[in-house]
């Protein structure tokens, strides 16, 4: 793949994402892909994983929006910085929408992105929507039990 390639796989994946579209986004990605957040302690391999990963983000992010900004491009590496627009989705709490800087790492095979780690501070998420890292981690917890007890009625 080229630079010019790479660039327009990782906007349209920015494209599909900030329309929290799940499917557009398993069809850009590799069959085998990782997606690694390590400020959520979250890894995914393979479309499958992926699609919770992606469902479960975008229940605790509904209104999430990216904009990509800078790109450094090194062989099949793709380093980007871009901004996020969101706010935390928790029930029978209201929180303002909030924009972050975020740091993103693609790796790309087959003319898809293979890997994609996505950091993103959450203590900032925190801080700035006016919730406790505890509220949001329950938060969390709270609807990985809900796409489980989902899942067991498929």
């Amino acid at each position: 793949m080229n630079e010019k390639e790479m660039k327009a796989l990782v906007n349209e994946l920015a494209r599909v994402k900030s329309e929290q579209n799940v499917l557009a986004a398993l069809e850009i990605y590799h069959p085998e892909v990782e997606l690694i957040s390590p400020s959520f302690e979250a890894a995914a391999v393979g479309c499958e994983e992926v699609e919770k990963q992606l469902g479960l983000f975008f229940l605790l992010f509904p209104d999430y929006q990216v904009t990509l900004e800078d790109y450094a491009i090194n062989g099949l590496l793709m380093l980007a910085t871009a901004t996020v627009t969101l706010s935390v989705h928790i029930p029978g709490k209201t929180t303002p929408k909030i924009t972050i800087p975020v740091f993103l790492e693609f790796h790309f095979s087959d003319n898809r992105i293979s890997k994609e780690v996505f950091h993103m501070d959450a203590g900032l998420i925190c801080r700035r929507s006016g919730i406790s890292e505890d509220e949001f981690q329950e938060t969390i917890n709270s609807y990985i039990t809900f796409k489980n007890m989902e899942e067991s009625y498929v």
